[in-house]
């Protein structure tokens, strides 16, 4: 398969360690005010920012916090979410892993109790420009039949788009042309447009408030190329325009997009994302826990390939017993926890332990599956969006 060949061949990059590439990154305080973060992160050129919790590291970022409504007053605490960070001792291939996971750009790294800075996308792209990827090309990358917005809608609908689909980037459409991409950093920009966005904000004009039509607002500098051009050209143009997105051309048609996730992609292929999963209760004469951990762990990376933003899942496990009988039910919930809903919880009781799991373990799919496909067509169909075909 050609994605195990790609593996390969990038697999010196992949399992590099990270001390070489460590870059400053954007602290910040929990406490502080949404628009104070915004001006650290114009101030800094940064996407993401970071603050330790105890043990625990979290994030925010460009996109995150475009869900501000009063951001002078707003505290940054709503727009955390906790991340794991990376040590000195891990490799390339975990930073891109969990950059793809959690949708960031930047991954931290702590030692010693302290982010003592992180790992930028933007550095692991230059080092793989450096590597001879010619035979890599677009049409294994991109993203397809990515969603545009006419020029005539508002900035709150592009707003709203990029936060449900959690994407960064919307090619601008003008008399069926795409004339320009708008980026979260213009949409924060109509936030507090008294404020300067950093060198990543090229093509930002003057805004007045989210109601204002897109018009022009977007950068023009967006790289283009042909599903046939390879990965080493594609380096090439977003690196020299500083730009995180090329669009995918044929003929003055838009066939797809392709952004830091999708090259970074190429350095997990092979590595599944770990989801924490804890469980409380299990009675010390069952002797399949292993069985029944490895069972789950294969649910939740099913749910994954169609619900990407769990963060932890939690098996408790209650067995109810009556008298002196040593056997009875097991009462299990199953919790599983994501960064912008409320904890999604299951029940079900019975007496065969493994069997409960497995009813609880096909409900989370089934639900989970059903909300993904509604949030995607809630987020296209609603909005009266156009999306370009192939």
């Amino acid at each position: 398969m050609i994605s195990d060949t790609i593996y390969e061949h990038l697999k010196d990059i992949s399992y590099k360690k990270i001390n070489s590439l460590l870059e400053p990154v954007t602290i910040i305080e929990p406490n502080s005010s949404v628009s104070r973060i915004i001006n650290q992160l114009s101030k800094n050129d940064s996407y993401d920012a970071f603050c330790l919790n105890g043990k625990s590291v979290l994030t925010t970022n460009v996109r995150a916090l475009l869900l501000g409504k009063d951001i002078i007053a707003m505290k940054v605490k709503p727009f955390l979410e906790t991340i794991p960070a990376l040590t000195l001792r891990d490799n390339i291939q975990k930073a891109a892993n969990v950059m793809n996971h959690y949708r960031i750009r930047t991954v931290p790294v702590v030692d010693n109790g302290e982010i003592i800075g992180g790992i930028k996308a933007e550095k692991i792209l230059r080092l793989l420009s450096s590597e001879d990827n010619k035979w890599i090309k677009a049409n294994l990358i991109f993203t397809k039949n990515p969603i545009t917005i006419s020029s005539e809608k508002s900035l709150s609908t592009a707003r709203k788009i990029m936060t449900l689909k959690r994407i960064d980037h919307l090619p601008v459409q003008n008399k069926g042309i795409i004339k320009q991409v708008l980026t979260s950093y213009h949409i924060l920009h109509a936030l507090i447009p008294h404020e300067s966005l950093g060198r990543r904000a090229i093509g930002m004009k003057k805004i007045r408030n989210l109601q204002s039509k897109i018009g022009n607002i977007g950068t023009t500098r967006i790289p283009k190329c042909v599903p046939d051009d390879n990965l080493n050209s594609i380096l090439e143009k977003m690196l020299k325009t500083n730009t995180t997105c090329c669009l995918v051309n044929l003929r003055g048609n838009l066939l797809g997009i392709i952004t830091y996730r999708d090259i970074m992609s190429l350095l997990s292929i092979k590595m599944e994302t770990e989801i924490p999963l804890y469980i409380v209760g299990v009675p010390e004469d069952q002797r399949n826990v292993d069985l029944i951990t490895s069972k789950f762990t294969k649910t939740l990376k099913r749910i994954q390939k169609v619900y990407s933003e769990i963060q932890e899942a939690k098996i408790s496990i209650k067995q109810q017993r009556s008298g002196s009988k040593k056997a009875g039910k097991f009462d299990v919930s199953i919790m599983v926890t994501t960064p912008h809903h409320s904890p999604y919880i299951y029940k079900e009781v019975g007496f065969d332990l493994s069997k409960v799991l497995e009813n609880l373990s096909q409900k989370l799919l089934r639900n989970l599956s059903k909300r993904s496909k509604r949030r995607s067509k809630t987020s296209i169909r609603k909005m009266n969006l156009p999306i370009t075909a192939l």
